[in-house]
């Protein structure tokens, strides 16, 4: 049967009016593609610059993300004795972006004004007296009435260029809280060359006089561009509206055709324009390599149309057909494995972290001194209380030491727990402790939740908090929902050293590991507030 097919003419006319055919289907789609290639070119230098443009606004916007964080920070400080309270804190979000380290602010209240730089070195941030330029600033921006003022400004200073971002808060006690950014341009021009790295086009700021912010020649940031973005003619709408392109001869280039998109870019108290520049040759290479692969997928089309006629009644093509099958049984096998030994890793290694912040909870000797020093002074003073209190300590620390292989104890368990060591805490610090407040339901009861979960969050409060008979910490435990709220009065102590946040960790590890999400704690108002997720109910 095959002989027959090599030596009749029906082969050979079929292959030759297939191949004549691909021929000319791809002559034809490869002329048309031609009249195209400019709208393909614009399109793909629209694609280009909106990757681009994408990349830089959101950059901009998260080196002012310290600013926009502390906003709802300030909101729940009262007056600006709470302000001043929190200052560490304020000074750590303000530089919470990893290439933002300077800042300053400005407390402004009746009978005096504190006026701070900030600056982060390595975890530590560091308070010095104001530059004059940014003393000068904040004069400036004082001097403007109103509330809530955003501004913006550039200056030039010795070593670069300085761009001052600042928000203004007027609090409930007529105070004024003023807060900024001192970026240097320069130093951040280091950090934008390493945003978007393969990108075949080059961005570069520039303010609303047409001063550079921020270019690819480092050496022009800071200086007039020639023209101005505003100089250019015949500039085309792109479909949002707000952006224009036109093609250029680029200059940085040296004279090579660029598709020019410019868009605002609107920051706190600026009005910037974004430039996306985009080599036409870059665009062009990109079409003229899509009609290359259209012709080579036209011609091996047709080839390998004359070859499965040639082959298709013989035993090779079954043959290939189980060899390519096999070969994608193996590779789907290979990547599962690695897939299940990468797991397995991770699980691994996941469950070793969750023992070691286990046993670090454990072992106290810390407590366990304060406890026997307690202890000590009750002898004399109480001896049926000590009594008592040497039955909880041999409590806690039995139930510290029993196994607990799946890290859950029921709620009940927990609670109990918590109640033995909140005693032992309350024979320290007395009427600095008010008693604790439980409000759990018959439901809660009964769930789990990980071990030792509420006796970490009672010594977290404890080792934080300012705990004295003037201010009392007050600690409460509540359901709500499907969790339970563990919440303590915010009264934060400036002496606390050495804090690795080693039980919250564990918690949020522990919940993780067991496929919650929802674990959660933080600052609410004047309270610090934890969300234990209650799991499963037993019995």
């Amino acid at each position: 049967m095959i002989s027959q097919i090599y030596r009749s003419g029906y082969f050979i006319i079929s292959g030759v009016l297939i191949f004549t055919c691909f021929a000319i289907i791809g002559v034809f789609i490869s002329v048309q593609s031609g009249k195209r290639t400019r709208q393909i070119s614009d399109d793909m230098a629209a694609k280009v610059y909106q990757l681009k443009s994408t990349v830089f606004k959101n950059e901009f916007a998260s080196f002012l993300k310290g600013l926009n964080n502390i906003a709802s920070v300030v909101s729940q400080l009262p007056n600006s004795a709470a302000v001043q309270q929190n200052l560490p804190f304020a000074e750590a979000l303000l530089l919470s972006h990893p290439q933002i380290n300077k800042g300053f602010y400005a407390l402004v209240r009746r009978s005096d004004t504190l006026l701070r730089a900030v600056q982060k070195q390595d975890s530590h941030y560091l308070t010095n007296s104001l530059q004059p330029y940014q003393l000068q600033n904040i004069r400036q921006l004082l001097a403007v009435p109103g509330t809530g003022n955003n501004a913006s400004t550039t200056l030039s200073i010795a070593d670069s260029l300085h761009w001052l971002a600042t928000t203004r808060y007027q609090l409930s006690d007529s105070s004024i809280l003023l807060l900024g950014l001192d970026i240097n341009l320069q130093q951040l021009q280091h950090y934008l060359w390493s945003v978007d790295t393969t990108g075949r086009a080059y961005a570069f700021v520039v303010d609303e006089h047409g001063t550079y912010i921020s270019h690819p020649d480092e050496k022009l940031i800071g200086r007039r561009m020639p023209a101005g973005v505003q100089a250019i003619t015949n500039k085309k709408p792109l479909g949002d509206s707000i952006t224009s392109y036109q093609t250029i001869n680029s200059t940085y280039l040296q004279g090579l055709p660029v598709v020019r998109f410019q868009t605002p870019l609107q920051l706190i108290g600026a009005q910037w324009t974004l430039v996306v520049d985009t080599p036409l040759l870059a665009v062009d290479e990109d079409v003229k390599a899509i009609e290359k692969y259209m012709l080579l997928l036209f011609a091996s089309t047709a080839i390998m149309i004359l070859a499965l006629i040639v082959w298709a009644q013989t035993k090779w093509q079954k043959e290939f057909m189980l060899r390519q099958q096999a070969e994608l049984t193996r590779q789907e096998l290979l990547a599962e494995k690695q897939t299940l030994s990468l797991m397995a890793e991770r699980q691994e290694k996941h469950n070793a972290l969750l023992q070691l912040n286990t046993l670090k909870d454990k072992v106290d000797p810390h407590f366990l001194f304060n406890s026997l020093s307690s202890l000590n002074a009750l002898i004399e003073q109480s001896p049926q209380l000590a009594q008592s209190f040497v039955m909880k300590l041999s409590r806690v620390y039995r139930y510290v030491l029993d196994a607990h292989p799946e890290e859950l104890s029921t709620v009940a368990e927990e609670l109990n727990f918590a109640n033995e060591y909140f005693f032992l805490l309350k024979i320290r610090f007395g009427q600095g402790l008010q008693p604790l407040t439980v409000q759990l339901s018959d439901e809660h009861l009964h769930g789990q939740i990980p071990f030792m979960s509420l006796q970490t969050l009672i010594e977290n409060a404890v080792k934080h908090n300012i705990v004295s008979k003037e201010t009392p910490l007050h600690i409460t435990i509540q359901s709500e929902g499907d969790h339970i709220v563990v919440s303590n009065n915010l009264q934060l102590r400036k002496d606390v050293k050495g804090s690795g946040k080693h039980g919250l960790d564990y918690l949020r590890g522990t919940y993780t590991y067991l496929g919650h999400h929802s674990f959660r704690c933080g600052v609410a108002g004047s309270h610090f507030t934890c969300y234990l997720p209650v799991l499963r109910v037993t019995g």
